[in-house]
């Protein structure tokens, strides 16, 4: 029986504890993961921080294609910018506008997946809503308020008629995510203040 030699570069756990960096730099060299043995079996991979990062930013990527082909299989939905069309929508005072608010809201921001909350904040701001999570900490901000009250607020940018809308978006943090920004939205309701 022949063996088959890994075509990835290995290193034992005893040359991660003399030289850390070395495997590091063998990783870095190789452009992938280096395999540590411990004791004829493999007890790990080593990565670079860059290789990690590529690695979580192309899974990110392929989780949002697998959304985006779930979505088309379910059939088309209005995604668009509705800043303007959102304004015409409420502004119509009824019940009515407001369910077509809320069905837009719910085509854009898929219940069930994992987002990411700088996403959300991206969607949501470009649905016309702001939040008064603002700067560098927002996104620690909007995780604490999810973390605490178990849902993040929105407000319509534009008020029409002089109403006040809220968008409440309630989830919690993936726990199965490896990043601590990831949520999964559970649903969406909005109101009047």
């Amino acid at each position: 029986m022949e063996l088959k030699k890994l075509e990835v570069p290995t290193s034992s756990i005893t040359e991660v504890k003399r030289s850390p960096m070395d495997v590091f730099a063998q990783a870095r060299e190789a452009g992938t993961g280096v395999y540590i043995f411990n004791r004829e079996k493999v007890a790990g991979v080593m990565l670079t921080q860059e290789q990690y990062e590529t690695l979580l930013h192309e899974l990110e990527t392929l989780r949002q294609l697998a959304a985006e082909k779930k979505e088309k299989e379910e059939g088309p939905k209005p995604v668009e910018a509705f800043s303007e069309k959102t304004a015409s929508i409420v502004s119509t005072a009824t019940a009515e506008g407001m369910d077509e608010l809320a069905q837009t809201l719910q085509h854009s921001l898929i219940t069930g997946i994992t987002i990411s909350a700088k996403n959300l904040d991206e969607r949501m701001v470009a649905l016309g809503f702001i939040t008064k999570k603002t700067g560098f900490g927002g996104v620690v901000d909007m995780l604490s308020e999810l973390t605490k009250t178990g849902k993040i607020n929105y407000q319509l940018r534009r008020k029409p008629q002089n109403r006040t809308i809220i968008a409440e978006i309630i989830g919690e943090q993936d726990s199965q995510s490896q990043l601590f920004d990831k949520i999964i939205i559970k649903k969406i309701f909005l109101h009047e203040l």
